[in-house]
């Protein structure tokens, strides 16, 4: 991946941004990001960068959600989508065990599911905090969530930088952003003029 030192950051031109789903596969990692499905943008497992809503931005208001295309290319140009990340850190079914008739008696077989190791790319600010919240209940205190746990602990997070606000958007009244923080492993910030697209990392 080619990159230009920028005082201590770092940039990725974005015809080498292949290349970052590229490294996370060899580090064993399941790249998870937004992507368009079914008339919004959603959390699916991504292969290729191809999979990013690339051009595609979102028009949001109380009761109102709609995508839109547009003519800048950018991967990241739209404020969020109706789901969350939580979906992959506590999802809604697990499987703790499972029991079969044998020979007339029962037998219990307790679940040997291997957490799967995440990438989450294209985190914002405010996700950023709603993770943080979640790892506060489920990882802190007296009863630790071994599920929410085994998922979190080896995620990597990639977040975005915010380029607009939607008329839904609260992260300035809360403190919780456009600006990621904290609680990433990396953070990118998407820049596109009319000679270059690149991203600070």
């Amino acid at each position: 991946m080619t990159t230009q030192t920028a005082d201590e950051q770092q940039l990725i031109e974005r015809s080498d941004f292949p290349q970052l789903f590229d490294a996370l596969r060899v580090q064993g990692y399941t790249v998870v990001g937004p992507t368009v499905r079914d008339g919004a943008i959603v959390y699916a497992e991504l292969q290729e960068v191809t999979d990013l809503p690339i051009g595609w931005t979102d028009e949001q208001a109380g009761g109102h959600y709609r995508l839109r295309q547009q003519t800048a290319q950018t991967l990241f140009g739209y404020t969020l989508g109706p789901h969350s990340w939580k979906q992959f850190l506590q999802p809604p079914v697990v499987r703790l065990w499972q029991a079969a008739r044998r020979n007339g008696t029962f037998e219990i077989e307790v679940a040997a599911e291997s957490s799967p190791h995440y990438a989450f790319l294209g985190v914002r600010a405010c996700e950023l905090h709603a993770i943080q919240i979640q790892d506060r209940i489920f990882l802190e205190g007296h009863y630790v969530d071994p599920i929410y746990q085994a998922r979190r602990a080896p995620a990597l997070i990639i977040a975005v930088n915010c380029g607009r606000a939607g008329s839904t958007c609260f992260c300035a009244s809360t403190a919780t952003g456009p600006q990621v923080a904290r609680g990433y492993d990396l953070a990118l910030t998407e820049l596109l003029t009319a000679e270059r697209h690149y991203f600070v990392v």
